[in-house]
């Protein structure tokens, strides 16, 4: 199943001190990979080169990604309110558990508990999870 992301891409021109900020939308299907930061950036800067660099200068080597941010799925609109801002635009979190040395991975959305995380890895699963479920 195909699954459509967006993200808001701040980049410049290899050579050229001027960033720009962009939308891009990345396809799941267009990755071998899929959740490969790797393989998601380079399709990034090659959408990027392909769309705003002028002809001979169209190749993603040329585009430097300073910061690419997951844009909200959950605005159907752009401006649109995310449903989660009250939450800081996050959907899921960590709260302390009653088990030692574990935290709980939470949901805003139904207010369930995902699972329990040894807390050496709880950021690191918890990123994981916000990248791969977002706002849907």
């Amino acid at each position: 199943m195909s699954a459509l992301t967006s993200y808001r891409v701040t980049w410049e021109q290899k050579g050229i001190d001027k960033s720009h900020t962009e939308t891009c939308i990345v396809d799941s299907d267009d990755m071998t990979r899929p959740g490969d930061p790797e393989q998601r950036n380079g399709l990034l800067r090659k959408m990027l080169a392909i769309r705003y660099l002028p002809t001979g200068y169209a190749v993603p080597d040329n585009v430097v990604l300073q910061d690419v941010v997951p844009v909200c799925n959950c605005e159907p609109y752009p401006g649109q309110d995310c449903a989660f801002a009250y939450h800081g635009g996050e959907r899921f979190y960590l709260t302390a558990s009653s088990q030692p040395g574990y935290e709980v991975i939470r949901d805003h959305h139904r207010e369930k508990v995902l699972g329990n995380v040894c807390h050496t890895l709880s950021v690191e699963f918890l990123t994981l999870v916000r990248e791969k479920y977002g706002h849907q």
